[in-house]
């Protein structure tokens, strides 16, 4: 009945029931050689070099590395620890996820905002909208390192879409790779650095309006950058034909 139970526990975290069975077997018996395995466990041959295999990859079990070749348990503390941290990482990364997903696929509501507390989640939010965009972009942003990174989106966008990019001075201009827009006194202020976000102390790093109804603000918060994304802004349409209004076009 234990081991019953202890097989149950270990297919919860992954294992076949063989694998379960030859990883049991072995902290039994201590080392064992494939024959022995199949011996004892009546698991088919073929299927214990399969299995041991598997273990071996997935850092369960050990082997001599001779011939005969005999496996034998990995540290169990040491392995439990490993298995802690990539389960975490792997819950974080699949709560990423779905807020990536929630925020990119809700129904369309007036003015639903969102935050997004990683780099991997702002990447996929900024390569959303440069592929989903349907009439025209809006960039505000004096970040080369932006442009430079999603070079080849926003080339293929551009080709799609009227892709208009605000920067706040020439000297920016020229590290960016293709024609922009020079901001005016107004657009510097207001929008480079927004004052709510000046207030909290947090730099301005980038900001898209996406067909007048999209916008993603990223900005760093203790070094580390952030964002706020909002669908139906009520605001963008506006913000975006006021921006364009008076900006002077310049090249890099």
């Amino acid at each position: 009945m234990f081991e019953e139970n202890m097989i149950v526990q270990l297919k919860g975290i992954g294992m076949s029931e063989y694998e379960a069975k030859v990883y049991l077997t072995l902290i039994c018996i201590n080392s064992a050689s494939p024959r022995e395995l199949h011996e004892t466990t009546n698991i088919p041959r073929g299927r214990v070099y399969e299995t041991l295999a598997s273990l071996e990859k997935k850092g369960f079990i050990i082997s001599n590395r001779q011939s005969p070749v005999r496996y034998r348990v990995a540290d169990i503390p040491h392995t439990v620890e490993r298995l802690k941290r990539e389960a975490v990482t792997r819950y974080d990364t699949l709560g990423i996820a779905l807020e990536t997903f929630a925020a990119l696929t809700c129904t369309d509501q007036l003015g639903q905002t969102y935050t997004i507390q990683s780099e991997w989640g702002i990447g996929n939010h900024i390569r959303f909208l440069l592929k989903t965009a349907k009439n025209e972009l809006l960039i505000i942003s004096d970040d080369p390192a932006f442009y430079q990174y999603f070079a080849e989106e926003l080339s293929q966008t551009a080709k799609r879409v009227s892709v208009n990019s605000v920067v706040s001075n020439k000297k920016t201009a020229k590290k960016i790779p293709f024609p922009c827009f020079l901001a005016d006194k107004d657009t510097k202020e207001s929008l480079f650095q927004p004052p709510i976000l000046r207030k909290m102390s947090l730099p301005t790093k980038l900001i898209i309006y996406a067909d007048r109804k999209e916008v993603l603000a990223v900005y760093e918060r203790e070094g580390k950058k952030e964002a706020v994304f909002t669908r139906n802004n009520i605001y963008a349409d506006f913000i975006t034909r006021t921006v364009m209004k008076n900006q002077v076009r310049v090249s890099p």
